[in-house]
């Protein structure tokens, strides 16, 4: 699949921007959304491009495309307090708890973690907070457990890892 510039003037045949031969029988697609030009002083440096090095002004003149309709900063903020090693301490209880149990212990080692770093977390000076459980942890954990003896580890490269990911993020909410 081709993609030519908003303009019709340039395509992109997979690693540059070429001139279109075709540009008169090719109408642009789409006139409403504005190419975005990048100056020369930000366009990324290429080592292997001798074209780069023979014709420095081409860069400026080749279109970026438009990016759309992508969230701008606006002037939030996030931050994560940690200058007093609560999270290091967190872990290592969780290690151990995980270590003495056998392993059984590690949604709830997992559990505190989570509840100690999102006690941490401020986006845009508000709280979040960690609702989930430790025997909700552990039904998936023992779901992951049985799926990956029986499969040979097939179901945890495919899809088991991710469910702790899931869990957790479907039980962050605003404090």
């Amino acid at each position: 699949m081709t993609q030519i510039s908003e303009d019709g003037k340039w395509m992109w045949n997979g690693t540059e921007w070429v001139p279109n031969e075709e540009e008169a029988n090719v109408a642009p697609a789409v006139t409403e959304i504005p190419v975005v030009e990048t100056p020369v002083a930000a366009a990324p440096e290429m080592a292997a491009a001798p074209e780069m090095v023979a014709a420095p002004a081409m860069a400026a003149t080749q279109p970026v495309q438009a990016m759309g309709q992508m969230p701008m900063n606006n002037g939030g903020v996030w931050a994560i307090q940690t200058a007093e090693y609560g999270l290091f301490f967190t872990k290592l209880i969780g290690f151990l708890l995980t270590a003495v149990t056998l392993g059984f212990g590690l949604p709830w080692a997992k559990c505190m973690y989570f509840n100690k770093w999102s006690s941490k977390v401020k986006i845009d000076g508000r709280a979040i907070q960690f609702t989930g459980t430790p025997m909700g942890l552990f039904g998936i954990w023992v779901k992951i457990c049985v799926l990956s003896i029986v499969t040979l580890t097939l179901y945890y490269w495919f899809a088991g890892y991710k469910q702790v990911a899931k869990y957790v993020d479907s039980h962050l909410t605003w404090a």
